[in-house]
């Protein structure tokens, strides 16, 4: 079912998301004055076309993995008169072709706002930055940072959010600087005591790269409350419903040690990979003792101050989840809501700040400051837009915007084969005063497959290695 609700999702995602694009260049070409010959709705074989007033065939395909538009083109038409000459995609000015080339990226910015805009407008509910012990020896032990710790500010910026408090990180160390953190510790572990405000600075390790494993490495770790040890979900074809678990079922003891919160239950189960274990429950008033043989798995660890991305450490996995006492993640978690020009303010801003660093992310990676670990293919893609389906409308709309705004900033890259790379063409154009040769053209395409296949390959490799723990 999961595997069936990430294929459903991503294809909704693509198809979109590559519609919104081609739509944006369909749209600015027929302003242009350009004839569209078809509208593609995915690639492969035409199941079904409809031809329009205009001489436009809107077609469905086979395959629903995106979309393409094809207009008319007199260096692929042989036969043809003055009429349809005038009414050719490469017979108009640069200014045109550049403007019906850029339409597409845009379009995709255009969607990334209004998604934010949605999400921001409805109201979102984030994780409060509270922060759990680090772990001995890590960054942010030995600057003080302790349990229960409520980031206030970051570089003097208000932070309300542990999201907003990973992004001010990740800005801070793309540009190669210290951060200054403001903290409070918490009563109770979650009611905050501002009054006894601390400043703290964070560094990043010599030699450290920016990638998925940077937080952890670190030691910065999220404050999540902590549940009575009560089942709530036992995954299909898990080791805990091997074993026999159901939900209700309360766990007692753990190989004879008494268990009183769920956070014992998981670090018991990730101790022990490929171990039995012997687990006390209560079951209808009824204690019994079910044995439960953890799967074990491959887990990828930040490492202190070291260049290397991750290693790898084996740890127990039974797909076992508690009983959600929704109060106690209250305490956690704050709502944020804003007006309708408010919303949009802030979807615009979230929009360019995070095409900005897309931008910044890529160089970093291009000069080997951050890792090609960043970089994800179709499996990440299909395995997040299946999560976020599940988790619910906001985290799915989100995702689009992230997938959106990506896919328009890759777009501008100058780069043969992508929108960037015809753009690129234009401007020389516009320099010499004429067109790029034919010849150079498909030279530079050639370049362009080879060096978009490398970046692909690596994408997919990176899925590969987070699907398989490897």
């Amino acid at each position: 079912m999961n595997f069936l609700t990430s294929l459903l999702a991503f294809i909704v995602a693509i198809g979109v998301l590559v519609t919104v694009h081609e739509l944006g260049h369909y749209l600015v070409m027929r302003w242009c004055g350009v004839r569209v010959l078809r509208f593609a709705f995915g690639f492969g074989k035409v199941l079904w076309s409809r031809t329009d007033r205009s001489g436009t065939e809107w077609a469905l395909c086979l395959w629903p993995l995106g979309g393409y538009v094809k207009p008319l083109d007199t260096r692929e038409e042989t036969a043809m008169n003055n009429a349809d000459r005038a009414v050719a995609f490469d017979t108009q000015s640069v200014s045109k072709r550049i403007a019906m080339v850029a339409a597409g990226p845009i379009a995709n910015f255009l969607l990334a706002i209004l998604l934010y805009w949605i999400v921001f407008l409805n109201g979102v509910v984030e994780w409060r930055p509270i922060l759990a012990e680090p772990p001995a020896g890590s960054p942010a032990a030995m600057v003080g940072v302790k349990t229960g710790d409520l980031v206030t500010r970051v570089d003097g910026e208000p932070v309300a959010t542990w999201a907003a408090f990973q992004w001010h990180l990740l800005q801070a160390f793309g540009h190669e600087r210290e951060v200054s953190v403001a903290l409070a510790p918490t009563l109770d572990g979650h009611r905050p005591a501002e009054s006894s405000e601390r400043g703290v600075l964070l560094a990043l390790p010599a030699g450290t790269r920016l990638g998925p494993d940077l937080l952890p490495s670190l030691g910065l770790r999220l404050a999540t409350p902590d549940f009575q040890p009560v089942v709530g979900i036992v995954q299909p074809e898990s080791a805990a419903l091997v074993s026999g678990f159901q939900v209700g079922d309360r766990v007692v003891r753990i190989n004879g040690v008494t268990v009183a919160h769920w956070s014992e239950v998981v670090n018991a189960i990730r101790a022990h990979p490929d171990q039995v274990m012997t687990m006390q429950i209560l079951r209808n008033g009824q204690t019994q003792d079910l044995f439960l043989t953890p799967r074990a798995v491959e887990e990828r660890v930040g490492r202190y101050g070291q260049s290397a991305p991750s290693e790898p450490q084996r740890i127990g996995k039974a797909g076992l989840g508690p009983v959600q006492d929704a109060s106690a993640l209250d305490e956690y978690r704050v709502r944020q809501e804003l007006g309708v020009l408010e919303a949009f303010k802030a979807a615009g801003f979230e929009t360019y700040d995070k095409s900005r660093f897309t931008l910044v992310m890529l160089g970093q990676m291009l000069t080997g400051k951050a890792s090609l670990e960043n970089l994800s293919g179709p499996v990440t893609i299909a395995t997040a837009a299946g999560q976020t389906a599940r988790i619910g409308p906001e985290a799915f709309l989100r995702f689009l915007a992230i997938v959106s705004l990506s896919l328009a900033v890759i777009n501008l890259l100058p780069l043969p084969l992508l929108d960037g790379g015809h753009l690129m063409y234009y401007l020389v154009e516009i320099l010499t005063g004429k067109p790029v040769s034919a010849e150079r053209q498909a030279f530079f395409q050639r370049f362009g497959v080879v060096l978009l296949g490398s970046l692909m390959f690596i994408a997919l490799f990176n899925d590969l290695q987070r699907l398989f723990n490897w």
